[in-house]
């Protein structure tokens, strides 16, 4: 998959030179070698039943192509691939890296992408996939994002739009959503999938915004940590540390949080 010809990471301070982060969140961790066949053939993703037969592959593949094409559009833009080591039987290998190295084997990667992308390898749910990749974004750029572009799922906009950012004070003209479906043929249901949005996924969030305050939210992530791991951000971002540990119900003050200004 890589060749002398591969853009390395940070090539020409690309990466550094960033305004725009890009986050693809993550729903699968690679089990196979083949990674070319990732965006049809459901073996190479670890997938649990309820996943299984509703396009999992093509959505997956959609998103990386999605998150990919954005950051070719504009120079400016660090792409990130968000999710951790999730699932005890696969081993410690993260969403994360399972995306980027099908886009590497896939040859998804356009002009000076590759350059601009790196992974985070930590969050446990999408509140931290958006709360975590902004704190990628600073590790890299030495600063926070002027813009937020999120790609996933069309079921999930609303869960992003009204609690997530709202919940890290992220101002709403700074977000933007895209959202990317398989096609019905491939066994995906939308409106299935909204109720089910609706019903176990983003209602948790309602009374619990940062995920920690109540016990359903707090083991779900207990449950996606297998391994132990401990996020590096509250020496990396020192500036959030409070929002980092703020656990609610009530919102973070938004004096407390930095977005905009220069670390």
């Amino acid at each position: 998959w890589v060749t002398g010809a591969s853009m390395i990471f940070n090539e020409n301070n690309l990466a550094q030179e960033a305004t725009h982060l890009v986050i693809v969140a993550g729903h699968g961790a690679t089990i196979s070698g083949r990674l070319n066949d990732a965006g049809w053939d459901e073996s190479v993703w670890y997938l649990l039943d309820y996943q299984k037969g509703k396009g999992l592959p093509q959505a997956i593949v959609g998103h990386i192509r999605g998150g990919i094409e954005v950051a070719a559009k504009d120079p400016k833009t660090l792409l990130v691939f968000s999710g951790g080591e999730t699932r005890a039987l696969v081993g410690p290998i993260s969403e994360g890296a399972s995306y980027f190295q099908v886009a590497d084997a896939m040859n998804l990667f356009e002009g000076t992408v590759r350059a601009r992308t790196t992974t985070e390898e930590y969050a446990r749910d999408s509140f931290e996939n958006l709360l975590f990749s902004i704190c990628r974004f600073r590790e890299v750029t030495g600063f926070y994002p002027h813009h937020i572009t999120m790609v996933s799922f069309t079921f999930k906009q609303t869960r992003f739009e009204t609690m997530h950012a709202p919940a890290l004070r992220w101002p709403e003209d700074r977000f933007h959503y895209i959202g990317i479906d398989p096609s019905q043929r491939t066994g995906f249901n939308l409106v299935e999938s909204t109720r089910g949005e609706d019903q176990n996924a983003a209602m948790p969030f309602l009374e619990d915004p940062y995920g920690c305050h109540t016990t359903s939210l707090r083991e779900k992530r207990k449950g996606r940590d297998p391994f132990f791991r401990k996020h590096p951000y509250e020496s990396t971002c020192p500036e959030i540390v409070e929002l980092l540990r703020w656990c609610g119900p009530e919102l973070i003050p938004e004096h407390n949080v930095p977005w905009g200004i220069k670390a």
